[in-house]
């Protein structure tokens, strides 16, 4: 009934073209060569060349199915030198090299595979019909831009010619394009070029673009057109988005797409628009603060890389002291990741000055790594400071700025007053925690527990990762995460301290910092933060033990009201627990001890 609706059958055709050859591999049906199919044999009955290569092809591939691929494998030789010039570009610090530089050949090939710099030999390897009609991908570091030297540009570019090139690299077109090299490390892909038909601007700028760098098909961003919009507009009219994408871009791109914003005077620009904001009086929450936001984590994404952080020591201590007196003043951030990014920049501080670079002060001298003794590593600390912890000591004692309702003559006290006066220097720095105790003061609501001993918690298992849970990601989270951090800090203080090995007497001995810490008031500091979860926030507790530990290897006595709540960490974060709790066997009820009978006691009688 359904002949007259459903179309005619065809009847199949012998004239066909075989589009993939076909593999005895027991999986397909191999037809027979016939006459009707010229091409799978020849008149004469035998196999053309087109078939013998078919075959050939087919047998290749079923070799590589089998595993036998070392006919395509780079040789070791050549494995090591590609592997080696990957490690040059990531800037892999010497300490690390031998343990990767051990790995399987096979590895190494795999990671030379998925990372993006085998080299011009390798991307000349391409064959041109494949490549052809695909669009290229490639980074903002791939195109050539011509700028001005400004600022410290001179001094970058002396930085930078100290870099090692490579062999290969020394007879390229220019002596620009290996001092590039030298920093670029692939650290991941995260801008697009457009198909290279499309027309562009001497500037690196793509034809149509706007002022954010936004295509139809795509985002084009340079260094100079970031250097521009950060020069070329406030900071009340820059948008947010761009900051954005420049943190991403200084994290993610190769060093050299940040030497060459760098040499066009990038960092003097991000400089700028930070001290505007700091110096406006009341900012905006929805677009002020956000920038603010951006903007330090532009200065901590300059810390991935060398030139980065040669970058941040160029001008350091001046972006630190405008930090630290925000956070002193009134016109602090509310909120509290911002705040928790200027505690990190001041960790970052012992990155960007490695005591093994420094010249030694204390009894002990600092243990020197062998590439660190070449002179392109000799790190100084800016004047007139020695020591890291001398700079340190130096921003956290920075003056609080007025606040907006002080009355304008400050008041003096009177002379007997101050002569029983006890200074409390950093008051100021820790009235920042005891904020974070008040406002947060619902999470301290486990009075019972103690301070661990050190030596019997297990850190590690104590600073595992851990998998996200019901507490991850609230405010309250985030307040412990940032007091956290702030022990963090003063750990790192009081160790920089401790290594100095100075008499208890010098004013920079580990001694003299505990005291004064504990006259500023930190006792009460650490008897309200042990109240918290040991249960959500282990590594506060972890810091706490830390801090006193150092207090104790610095021979300080500590108050009655913090040693006596000295006890062991939970069962489970002790030192040498067992994996798995053992069944215990009942305890037999004791007996109850029967009260004795009363005695009855006769009436007196008085006759």
């Amino acid at each position: 009934m359904f002949k007259g609706i459903l179309p005619p059958r065809r009847v199949p055709s012998t004239e066909f073209i075989i589009v993939s050859p076909l593999v005895e591999n027991g999986k397909e049906n191999l037809p027979s060569p016939s006459p009707a199919h010229p091409e799978a044999a020849s008149p004469n009955g035998k196999a053309t060349p087109a078939t013998k290569s078919a075959k050939a092809a087919a047998q290749d591939k079923s070799k590589r199915r089998k595993g036998d691929v070392s006919h395509a494998a780079p040789t070791s030789n050549s494995t090591d030198r590609e592997f080696d010039r990957l490690l040059d570009d990531l800037q892999i610090p010497s300490t690390l090299r031998p343990k990767l530089a051990g790995m399987e050949p096979a590895v190494k090939a795999a990671m030379l595979k998925s990372s993006h710099v085998l080299g011009p030999a390798a991307t000349a390897s391409v064959p041109a019909p494949a490549a052809r009609g695909l669009r290229r991908v490639q980074s903002g570091s791939s195109i050539n831009i011509e700028f001005p030297l400004k600022g410290s540009a001179a001094v970058l570019d002396h930085h930078a010619a100290k870099k090692a090139t490579p062999p290969d690299a020394q007879g390229g077109p220019s002596g620009a394009t290996a001092t590039t090299a030298a920093y670029s490390h692939s650290r991941g892909v995260s801008v697009d070029v457009v198909s290279p038909q499309r027309p562009k601007s001497r500037s690196g700028f793509v034809a149509g673009a706007d002022s954010t760098g936004n295509t139809a098909r795509g985002k084009v961003l340079s260094p100079l057109q970031f250097v521009s919009l950060l020069t070329g507009k406030s900071s009340l009219e820059l948008e947010v988005d761009v900051v954005k994408k420049l943190r991403l871009l200084l994290r993610n791109e190769a060093a050299s797409w940040s030497q060459d914003f760098l040499k066009a005077g990038g960092y003097s620009a991000l400089l700028t628009r930070l001290n505007e904001l700091l110096e406006v009086e009341w900012r905006e929450e929805q677009h002020d603060d956000k920038l603010l936001h951006e903007l330090l984590r532009c200065l901590k994404g300059l810390s991935t890389s060398e030139i980065g952080c040669f970058a941040l020591r160029t001008s350091c201590p001046t972006p630190f002291v405008q930090l630290v007196a925000l956070l002193y003043s009134d016109k602090k951030p509310g909120d509290v990741a911002t705040r928790q990014l200027i505690v990190d920049l001041l960790m970052i501080l012992f990155e960007l000055y490695p005591p093994s670079s420094l010249p030694s002060v204390g009894s002990v001298p600092a243990r020197r790594e062998v590439w660190e003794t070449s002179p392109r590593h000799t790190i100084t600390l800016p004047y007139p400071h020695q020591t890291l912890y001398s700079l340190l000591r130096a921003l956290l004692l920075t003056p609080a700025p007025r606040a907006a309702e002080a009355p304008e003559v400050p008041l003096s006290p009177h002379e007997f007053i101050d002569a029983l006066h006890r200074p409390r220097i950093y008051k100021s720095y820790l009235q920042e925690l005891s904020d974070i105790c008040r406002d947060y003061f619902w999470i301290f609501c486990h009075p019972n527990n103690t301070i661990w001993i050190l030596s019997e918690t297990d850190e590690a298992r104590v600073e595992k990762p851990r998998a996200p849970g019901g507490m991850t990601g609230g405010v309250e989270f985030e307040a412990m995460s940032y007091l956290t951090q702030h022990f963090r800090l003063l750990n790192a203080f009081a160790k920089a301290a401790q290594e100095l090995n100075l008499p208890k007497e010098h004013e920079l001995s580990a001694h003299h910092l505990h005291t004064d810490l504990f006259l500023s008031g930190i006792e009460r500091i650490l008897l309200i933060a042990r109240k918290a979860s040991t249960t959500y926030y282990p590594t506060l507790h972890l810091e706490i033990a830390r801090f006193l530990n150092l207090s104790g290897l610095a021979r300080y006595d500590l108050p009655w009201t913090i040693s006596r709540l000295f006890g062991p960490p939970p069962s489970a974060l002790a030192v040498g627990r067992t994996t798995k709790p053992t069944a215990q066997s009942p305890q037999p009820a004791r007996p109850v001890p029967a009260l004795p009978s009363p005695r009855r006691s006769e009436p007196l009688r008085i006759d």
